[in-house]
């Protein structure tokens, strides 16, 4: 049996903010990038591609290293890259947050394809929660981590005007 590097309140809250970081954002930008790859739209797939690398390597970040509190975002691709060098998956992170304008659009796709493959593979599969098939099961898994950041004493990961009044 293999026991986790560190206490449960460190464990249950960088698991679940991965699991909310990988969630509804990557979703949304793995489709926006697929959109625009089809209409030649460059810009939005570089966008796109440049977003889901820092997810990935917030993600990555804090969920093997275990590394918090995660900084603001506009210094989270940095903080996230430093933290991953030496890592077989940080070039490839950083690559695709640079997303250099001398790599075709299929090519930053394909690299992203490869990227959130190999990320889900390390830190677990998020169910697509913009999918029709994978959103009880993404509702199913975050309400799972939240039961666990609250029986642990840990705050959750939900933005706080989506759980603040009533």
């Amino acid at each position: 049996m293999k026991a986790v590097p560190v206490d449960a309140r460190r464990y249950a809250w960088c698991h679940g903010h991965g699991l909310w970081i990988m969630g509804l954002p990557v979703a949304t930008f793995i489709e926006d990038m697929y959109g625009a790859l089809a209409a030649d739209q460059h810009g939005i797939v570089r966008v796109a591609t440049r977003e889901i690398g820092e997810a990935c390597a917030v993600t990555l970040t804090i969920m093997l290293f275990f590394e918090r509190p995660i900084p603001p975002p506009a210094m989270r691709a940095s903080w996230a890259l430093n933290r991953l060098d030496g890592h077989e998956l940080a070039d490839l992170c950083r690559e695709l947050v640079r997303s250099d304008t001398r790599t075709s659009s299929s090519e930053l796709v394909a690299k992203c394809e490869r990227l959130l493959e190999q990320v889900q593979t390390l830190v677990g599969r998020v169910p697509d929660v913009l999918s029709p098939e994978g959103y009880f099961p993404a509702l199913a898994a975050a309400r799972g981590w939240l039961k666990l950041l609250e029986a642990v004493g840990e705050e959750d990961f939900l933005p706080r005007d989506w759980t603040a009044g009533g």
